[in-house]
């Protein structure tokens, strides 16, 4: 099955979200415990949180398009069977 170009973008962006999760806790730990380690796991919590909504909302953004397609083929499919049934 063919991917559209748009399955393709979200895909990649989910991948890097996830990248930027890892990487980007790190770095903000590491940047923010030079005020502190609390200051640090607060500001790497925030991060975390935040970068986490982001994947749920691409995720929530895959899942829409998803159910979206399957109900067009679900459509598409009793509509043929009314039409069999009229011709019956």
């Amino acid at each position: 099955m063919k991917r559209s170009t748009f399955d393709t973008i979200l895909s990649f962006l989910l991948g890097f979200a996830w990248a930027l999760l890892v990487l980007g806790s790190f770095l903000v730990f590491k940047i923010a415990s030079l005020f502190g380690y609390p200051v640090g796991l607060l500001a790497t919590l925030i991060f975390v949180f935040w970068s986490l909504v982001c994947i749920l909302l691409l995720e929530g953004l895959n899942l829409y398009k998803e159910r979206s397609e399957e109900l067009k083929e679900q459509t598409r499919l009793l509509r043929r069977i009314v039409k069999s049934l009229e011709r019956e």
